[in-house]
């Protein structure tokens, strides 16, 4: 079945809460349940949805999920991302997507965090760098990594060639 959906990067994913309005409406019921456990910093949680809790052979799924328990609504996220893969597993998602556009949103977040994070240790190690050749080294290597890193290699390149004017 098809859940209403919004674009995250190039594709279609679901968001929970249109995965469970869909599941309500078709299985008024229907049963939603979560368990949680803690492992120190992360929480696991364990969800299953059964269609129809008044017939013993009924279509049912369950699917888990695990994150940190740090920031905002961190817990509630992990449970919903349980609780969303669950539905896609009865049907309930986007073409086929078992991923839930919070997954995709806070993935690409994710990989956004780690890029920054390599960019600044980029910057570092340009920082050090003492000539003009190892510049024009260290560009060839790492260029086409964003247009932050660019502008900070050009600015070392100046730095660079005003030193070696002097």
């Amino acid at each position: 079945m098809k859940v209403k959906t919004i674009k995250v990067g190039a594709a279609d994913y679901a968001k929970v809460a249109e995965r469970i309005k869909q599941f309500r409406e078709d299985c008024p019921s229907g049963s939603i349940e979560s368990k949680f456990q803690f492992m120190g910093d992360t929480v696991i949680f364990t969800s299953t949805v059964i269609k129809d809790l008044a017939n013993p052979s009924s279509a049912r799924a369950t699917a888990n999920a695990q994150g940190t328990n740090k920031g905002v609504k961190a817990f509630e996220k992990v449970e919903s991302i349980s609780v969303g893969r669950a539905l896609a597993m009865l049907g309930y998602c986007a073409d086929g997507d078992i991923a839930t556009s919070e997954e995709m949103e806070e993935f690409q977040d994710y990989q956004k965090t780690k890029k920054e994070e390599m960019v600044d240790d980029l910057m570092a190690q340009v920082d050090d760098i003492k000539t003009i050749e190892e510049l024009r080294e260290f560009y060839t290597k790492h260029k086409g990594l964003g247009k932050e890193l660019d502008a900070y290699i050009t600015n070392k390149s100046k730095e660079l060639k005003e030193t070696n004017k002097k």
